[in-house]
């Protein structure tokens, strides 16, 4: 990786390659993620994956109900969208499952 520095009117700039740029944000593409940090991605969003389908619900009609798009509920169920507890209890609420639910292993 090559990082330099700029100066503009006295202000020191850190120049990064914008994957770098995007990994310290925590935006960066999966590939670029720590092994570990992809693979607790992919098991959160199986267990929100499980949760659709324990409620019977397709993507889009889950999506709807979140008011998200169905892209966005499938990068979640693949990890490849980052989620938080929010995300997680909405999908949780929206499949009319309890907070504490646990995903059948």
């Amino acid at each position: 990786m090559t990082v330099g520095t700029l100066m503009i009117d006295n202000v020191e700039f850190v120049v990064v390659p914008k994957a770098e740029w995007l990994r310290l944000l925590g935006k960066a593409a999966p590939e670029a993620l720590s092994p570990a940090r992809q693979s607790v991605r992919e098991s959160i969003g199986r267990d929100l994956r499980k949760a659709r389908e324990a409620a019977g619900l397709t993507q889009a009609e889950l999506a709807k109900k979140l008011r998200k798009s169905q892209a966005m509920v499938s990068g979640a169920e693949n990890g490849t969208v980052k989620t938080g507890w929010p995300y997680a209890k909405a999908v949780l609420k929206a499949c009319g499952l309890p907070e504490d639910w646990k995903a059948p292993s």
